[in-house]
């Protein structure tokens, strides 16, 4: 039984099951990113995260605990949170531009990184999403070899801090 505190971020979490099937995980992967910079500008400018020599991570993924919870109650991940991992490593493949890709742990990777690139944005940095990870048995970790190579940094570097946090990324000052 979900809990009434925690029916909001599950409801949420079906939406997008929903929204995928109503109209397919390109405009959900749109959509989440909208919500994302939203927020994000509600917040203001900022930098996020442990700072760690040149990097900065997150100690914990602040949407492990409701999607940990989801995958509990509706069992194994839906069809539709695989269907926008998939798009987006689709899309990513063929991007020009990959530094500018999530690294994308699971499908609210898309919306924090729009909201932690927008928030750092309105203060004058770029932001390199090198690695993430999810506390979820088969969950792989995800990397941005771009974006690690534009930071400077070797799989070694990002794993250190990787063992951290669930999440790394470099913000660089805009010019």
């Amino acid at each position: 039984m979900i809990r009434l505190g925690s029916m909001l971020p599950q409801a949420f979490m079906v939406s997008i099951t929903e929204l995928v099937k109503m109209v397919g995980p390109e405009k959900t992967c749109i959509l989440l990113s909208r919500i994302g910079k939203g927020l994000a500008e509600t917040q203001g400018a900022g930098l996020e995260g442990v700072p760690e020599d040149d990097l900065h991570y997150l100690p914990i993924c602040p949407f492990a605990d409701e999607i940990i919870r989801f995958v509990d109650l509706f069992g194994e991940r839906p069809e539709e949170f695989q269907a926008i991992v998939k798009y987006v490593n689709e899309k990513e493949a063929m991007d020009k531009d990959k530094v500018e890709c999530p690294a994308m742990a699971s499908i609210l990777c898309l919306l924090h990184n729009a909201y932690r690139k927008k928030r750092a944005e309105m203060a004058g940095f770029e932001t390199l999403h090198l690695a993430s990870k999810l506390s979820i048995a088969g969950v792989r970790l995800a990397y941005n070899e771009e974006a690690m190579e534009k930071a400077g940094k070797t799989k070694e570097d990002v794993n250190r801090i990787l063992e951290k946090g669930a999440c790394v990324f470099k913000f660089v000052k805009m010019e």
